[in-house]
């Protein structure tokens, strides 16, 4: 038969690693977000959900309905994020908790910025990856309430369970 060679640990063959999939790794939300669109994705291990939203039409369509704006929109990037959690990770509960800022009230506002803190889907943590999203309008505040709008800033944290 074949002789017997003594290889280095370098030289002999490896087994081959078959990598099973773990849930427990990979758990991810990424913003991506232009002035025209956030994207929303979401990765848990090898699977892999996107979803996009349209701000420049959703926008001009509540301000053309006189719907509340800001609240309107979170409630839509809230739906958003549990649908592309849920095609990833199918679950009951979804944690979420942001810091919701606005250089005035949130009818009079002109900027706002949302930056997502801890996405929990059924006592999992996901990590955030792109989370600070900033909407900006035009200013049509007269100057008296720009002035005076420090008294109506809004920077509050938002917890909420979807």
């Amino acid at each position: 038969m074949g002789e017997e060679k003594n290889l280095k640990p370098e030289e002999q063959p490896q087994a081959i690693k078959i990598e099973k999939y773990n849930s427990n790794v990979g758990h991810k939300l990424i913003i991506k977000s232009t002035r025209t669109s956030i994207n929303v994705i979401a990765k848990s291990g090898k699977r892999f959900s996107e979803h996009d939203i349209q701000v420049k039409f959703l926008l001009g369509y509540y301000w053309r309905e006189k719907l509340p704006v800001v609240e309107s929109f979170l409630n839509v990037l809230e739906q958003t994020i549990k649908h592309a959690l849920m095609t990833v990770y199918p679950h009951n509960k979804l944690f979420l908790e942001y810091k919701l800022s606005a250089n005035d009230s949130l009818e009079d506002s002109s900027s706002i910025t949302i930056e997502l803190h801890k996405i929990l889907v059924d006592d999992t943590d996901f990590e955030i990856v792109g989370n600070i999203i900033g909407l900006e309008g035009i200013d049509l505040r007269d100057n008296m309430s720009k002035i005076t709008s420090f008294r109506r800033k809004i920077d509050t944290l938002v917890q909420k369970q979807i």
